[in-house]
């Protein structure tokens, strides 16, 4: 008896987790941690957070080269929640490069709460030899860990949709403070242009434990009560 129940057990635990996930992440709207799609129009535009599920508000910083203030047009893209979002704008460098220093963008979000991340994002590299880029992240104001170096990029007038599954680094999980930088964009001379949009963080919910145990205490007395009711009608 005592080992059926610990077989059980086993068997309801990540069963039980997983249901326990799921009901967590449905109240808490999804997979969604934030998003950034950057306005409806040039007059409109904005790099604060346009959708966000996390403690705290997520940032985004532009850094380097000649950022364009009210961006350019962007490309339109139905989130991980089903969410369309129109074509809008896009955050713009006119110049990947001024004065030495090379543009890049920084985003900076607390994933306490989260795991198994991805991020995705469509950008677009034009009247440049800008042909690739450096991505990377750091937690808690750390040394950076480069994760992609020299990643192809195709550039011309068409947005493409890049994304990266996170869901094998543990370091980013559960972090009052995590940052993704993408770096490394002028490769060549001259007035290279770039532009991002849609730029999303997604996660999976962590479960809570004592959900997780009290759920699974609630199996075993089902269980139970099932054992008891067959035994009751053995003849």
């Amino acid at each position: 008896m005592k080992k059926t129940l610990v077989l059980m057990t086993l068997l309801v635990l990540p069963v039980l987790s997983g249901s326990v996930s799921a009901m967590v992440m449905g109240a808490a709207g999804g997979d969604l941690m934030a998003i950034w799609d950057f306005g409806p129009n040039k007059d409109g535009y904005t790099e604060d957070v346009t959708t966000e599920n996390v403690v705290g508000t997520p940032e985004l910083t532009l850094n380097g080269g000649e950022i364009d203030d009210n961006g350019k047009n962007g490309t339109s893209y139905t989130d991980s929640a089903g969410t369309f979002h129109d074509v809008g704008q896009a955050a713009a460098w006119k110049d990947l490069e001024v004065s030495g220093k090379d543009a890049e963008w920084i985003m900076k979000i607390n994933t306490t709460g989260f795991e198994d991340m991805t991020i995705r994002w469509d950008h677009k590299a034009w009247n440049s030899d800008t042909d690739s880029f450096d991505f990377g992240y750091r937690v808690n104001g750390g040394e950076w860990q480069k994760l992609l170096k020299n990643e192809p990029m195709t550039g011309d007038e068409t947005y493409y949709s890049f994304s990266k599954d996170l869901s094998y680094i543990s370091a980013i999980e559960d972090q009052p403070v995590v940052e993704f930088r993408l770096d490394d964009l002028d490769r060549g001379d001259g007035d290279g242009k770039y532009a991002f949009d849609n730029l999303e963080l997604t996660g999976s919910v962590i479960p809570e434990p004592c959900s997780v145990v009290l759920l699974a205490l609630a199996g075993i007395k089902v269980l139970r009560k099932r054992e008891r009711k067959n035994v009751a009608v053995q003849p």
